[in-house]
């Protein structure tokens, strides 16, 4: 495959090992595996890569991997033999797929290599050169395998077939699957693609293609066990291969965990050595402190080494607290009963941090407005509803990627089930490590009354709301059972209102605002943040929003635009009775009030309803209750 410029975040996202990534011309390929990572185009591997390492002790802890490495950034390699560019021509492997392309003449079949780089071939049938297309779908399953499609044996019905004529693509016109035909010109078969790309879903896990691929007999053709992003590598496979379109969502869900980074409980000359010595552009320097064991020697080494980026006042006690840190970082480790619900322990610490008045390298947190006895405040009409407004004025937040799905999302807190597929061979890895993304942003910290919400949410009629929802959803598996609460639906749903109106003044669009919710108990509380500035952070568009002369404007502007939908009274009603969305798991929410990008929601666009906020009977924001 030829070069193709590629974003360092997307490796650690939807472009990661396993995925297909389009180049501006339309031509696929999938991105390689982990362990062919770091090396330059002709395979040799990068030196040192420590420069690409990344501490974040919370994600270590809890993926239990060695290491954390940034994707590698493209340098070119110097002109001048005396200068030395660390880490130079360093590439990310990609491989040509679907390997199957056909002529854009006589719309002859062939399949080319993994390697191939020039899509424009000489064609047996034309006898001149033609630009072959890669065909539209690939064959996928629910264990992660990624196939071609197998023409030869489709076209003869036959998963044993020897016979290996040209085949040629018939069109009939139209721009879907059933106009197409596939015909041998060695035996005359010819096959149809009509319904390829269904599956048959529910226990059974079948699919058209498995079911009806040898048309005589009653074996089912299981998957190939095909994984390219390794190479010409296969493994054993029964389950039941789906054809689908190479750009579908489908071929590749992304399994990600993120965190913000939280400063220690220690003092701000702490927090600064800390941050210096972990810095990536540090690694020489903590390379040759793990060489020293002596805590007097350490303390002397930073000293010496960080003389001009150290301030005045930072005494000996200090490093040696910040070296404790580390050290203690490296082996922190969560309980089996804690790593149940990862995703609840590293928000944990994120909330009590959030809720008070932080002032670090990599945290910066202002209290804005706190829900206290004032005349002031008493005059707000959101002061019953809301505890606090705080602006984080600078946030760090670190991105793991772990695994992937294909064909369906699977709901499972087991990470290291996922690591083979992003390895060529895992088990003869050394250094088990993920590859990560950091970016520093901004953001508006909202927490409602918990008080007022526990009143609100124990209320006659909210409970009885709430249980007929729970009743149209009980046979539902849900991938995170944390949202089936009122005040969560309820937070969840404020929230999309809050970016929209947002997106509307900040200077950001919708897609780079996101959200981070916290659900556990007496927590209530929900981050609206950036995380799409480099390593400078970001303008400033969002958190000049959160003073209160502004953000209550905002409030104000979100929570009319709850009261109506374009699709109302349609989508109230059906909210109420029969829900709306994937699953029905969304009350009164749709596409005309309360979506939002996907990539911006914690539960893909789930869970929402514009009742529990606004209805005069159940909702929270119309709720006088007792707590003034």
């Amino acid at each position: 495959m030829r070069y193709l410029p590629m974003r360092r975040s997307k490796l650690v996202g939807t472009e990661g090992p396993g995925s297909l990534v389009i180049s501006p011309e339309g031509e696929t390929a999938v991105v390689g595996a982990l362990d062919l990572w770091f090396r330059d185009s002709k395979g040799n591997k990068a030196k040192n890569i420590e420069e690409f390492a990344v501490n974040e002790p919370r994600l270590k802890s809890i993926l239990k991997v060695d290491k954390f490495y940034t994707p590698p950034e493209f340098r070119k390699n110097s002109r001048n033999a005396m200068e030395v560019i660390p880490n130079s021509g360093l590439v990310t492997p990609l491989m040509r797929f679907p390997r199957w392309h056909y002529c854009s003449s006589c719309k002859s079949l062939r399949e080319l290599e993994l390697d191939q780089t020039s899509v424009y071939l000489d064609c047996p049938k034309c006898k001149t050169k033609r630009y072959y297309k890669q065909v539209p779908f690939v064959v996928v399953c629910e264990h992660g395998h990624l196939s071609d499609f197998p023409w030869h044996k489709w076209v003869h019905g036959d998963e044993n077939t020897t016979c290996e004529g040209n085949l040629r693509i018939r069109m009939s016109g139209g721009t879907t699957l059933d106009s197409w035909r596939i015909e041998c010109e060695g035996c005359n078969n010819s096959r149809g693609l009509q319904g390829v790309t269904s599956s048959n879903d529910g226990e059974k896990k079948t699919s058209v293609l498995g079911d009806t691929l040898n048309k005589i007999g009653s074996q089912k053709y299981t998957c190939e066990g095909e994984r390219p992003w390794c190479g010409e590598e296969k493994e054993e496979c029964s389950a039941a291969p789906v054809a689908i379109l190479r750009n579908s969502i489908s071929v590749y869900m992304a399994k990600k965990i993120s965190a913000l980074a939280i400063p220690g409980d220690y003092s701000e000359n702490v927090d600064l050595i800390v941050s210096k010595i972990q810095s990536p552009a540090k690694y020489l320097l903590r390379t040759n402190l793990a060489l020293l064991e002596d805590i007097e020697k350490k303390t002397q080494f930073i000293r010496t080494n960080l003389r001009f980026e150290l301030k005045e006042g930072i005494t000996d006690e200090d490093i040696q607290e910040a070296l404790m840190y580390i050290e203690a970082g490296e082996e922190f480790e969560y309980t089996d009963e804690e790593l149940e619900k990862p995703g609840l322990i590293i928000k944990q610490k994120e909330f009590e941090k959030l809720t008070s008045s932080v002032n670090s390298k990599e945290l910066k947190v202002e209290p804005e407005w706190i829900n206290e006895d004032s005349a002031e405040i008493d005059k707000n009409y959101y002061k019953p509803y809301l505890e606090r407004i705080s602006r984080v004025l600078k946030l760090k937040e670190t991105t793991a990627l772990y695994g992937f799905d294909r064909k369906d999302y699977k709901n499972t807190n087991d990470y290291s089930s996922y690591y083979p597929s992003l390895y060529k061979d895992y088990n003869s890895t050394n250094e088990k490590w993920l590859p990560v993304n950091e970016v520093y942003g901004e953001g508006i910290f909202l927490q409602l009354n918990s008080k007022k919400v526990e009143e609100w949410e124990s209320s006659q009629e909210v409970s009885n709301y709430f249980e007929h929802y729970l009743r149209r959803v009980g046979h539902i598996e849900h991938r995170d059972d944390t949202i089936l609460r009122p005040r969560n639906i309820m937070l969840h749903t404020l929230s999309h209102f809050l970016i929209d109106e947002l997106a509307n003044v900040c200077g950001y669009n919708r897609a780079a605002i996101r959200e981070r919710l916290y659900l556990d108990e007496g927590q209530t509380g929900v981050l609206i943040y950036i995380s799409a500035g480099d390593s400078e952070g970001t303008l400033g568009g969002l958190v000049r929003l959160g003073l209160q002369e502004k953000f209550f404007h905002i409030l104000d502007k979100a929570k009319n635009n709850t009261e109506w939908c374009s699709s109302d009274p349609v989508c109230t009603e059906l909210g109420k009775t029969q829900g709306q969305g994937i699953n029905n798991l969304n009350g009164a929410a749709c596409y005309n009030c309360s979506h939002i990008p996907e990539t911006s929601c914690e539960f893909w666009n789930l869970y929402l309803d514009r009742s529990l906020l606004i209805d005069e009977k159940i909702g929270y924001l119309k709720y006088k209750g007792q707590i003034k």
